[in-house]
This record gives C-alpha cells, sequence and structure tokens, in this order.
C-alpha cells in the first residue's frame, strides 16, 4: 500500500534541505560568468596585440616597397648614382616637411625630382621616417628608419649592386 502524502517529518526535513541550498545556484552563475568575462578579456588582449603587430608589419613592408622604390630611380639613372647620396635625416615632404598629397616635382635634374618625390613619399607614408642614402661606387645602401613604438625594431636596410 502506498501512501498519497508522505508523513509531516519527512516534508520538514525536504524543506530544510532546501532552505540550505538556496542561493547556491546563483554562486554558479556568478562563477560562471566571471569566467567568461576572464575568457573575453583574454579574446580581447590577443586582438589588440594581432592589431599592433599587423600595423607594425604593414609599415615594415612599406618601408621596404619605399627603399626598393629609390634603388630602381638609381638604376633608371645609373649615369649619376652620387647624386643621390642623402646624409641621415628626417624625410621631408613637399609641404614645409610635412605630406603633400598633391606633389608634382619641380623642373629640376633628374635625381633632384627623383629624391624630392622619394622623400615626400616617406613622409606621406612612414611615421617620423627617417632616412639615409649611401652611394659607395656601384653600391647603393638605402636605410630607413621611422617611429616604430618598439625600441627593439630594426630599421629597413637594403643594399644592392648598380
Amino acid at each position: 500500500m502506498t501512501q498519497a502524502n508522505p508523513p509531516k517529518a519527512e516534508w520538514r526535513n525536504r524543506q530544510v534541505s532546501l532552505k540550505r541550498q538556496s542561493g547556491l545556484g546563483l554562486i554558479e552563475i556568478l562563477v560562471a560568468v566571471l569566467v567568461l568575462g576572464i575568457g573575453i578579456l583574454g579574446v580581447a588582449s590577443t586582438q589588440l596585440v594581432s592589431l599592433q603587430m599587423n600595423s607594425q608589419s604593414q609599415s615594415r613592408s612599406q618601408a621596404v616597397l619605399l627603399a626598393e622604390d629609390i634603388l630602381d630611380r638609381v638604376r633608371a639613372n645609373s649615369d649619376n648614382p652620387a647624386a643621390y647620396a642623402l646624409g641621415q635625416g628626417n624625410a621631408q615632404g613637399a609641404d614645409n616637411g610635412a605630406c603633400d598629397t598633391s606633389f608634382v616635382p619641380a623642373n629640376a635634374t633628374v635625381a633632384a625630382n627623383d629624391i624630392a618625390a622619394w622623400e615626400n613619399n616617406l613622409a606621406c607614408l612612414l611615421p617620423a621616417a627617417q632616412r639615409t642614402v649611401t652611394v659607395a661606387g656601384n653600391t647603393v645602401t638605402v636605410t630607413i628608419d621611422w617611429d616604430q613604438n618598439d625600441q627593439a625594431m630594426n630599421p629597413v636596410v637594403v643594399r644592392t649592386e648598380i
């Protein structure tokens, strides 16, 4: 024979057991939210580092392309490579040292126009760019440095024979 209603003592034990457990589910949810929050912070940190590295990589690629650009200009005017020599200094854009997006070379020598256009490109594409172009016989070395926000990064150095 089964009882339809359990005795009162059994009900009291169940009620006491439920009162002891009240709030336990809420603590589990809070712990889960804390773990999720820490995970989201980790993902955000990884994304931030990825964006910084991507920016540095883009600037480094730009510097290599600009170094190759001036070397191609020297090759095109191979009768006068010494005219392309530049001491270490800041890249001077055409707009009083700043980037000039509508730059047109003046009617100067080919080398002077090439250098002016190249330095304007440096000023436009790399923050606080510094350049050096040395010519020793047939060897031309281009060094480009810029504000890389990381002191451990080396400048780009490209050397070729003309």
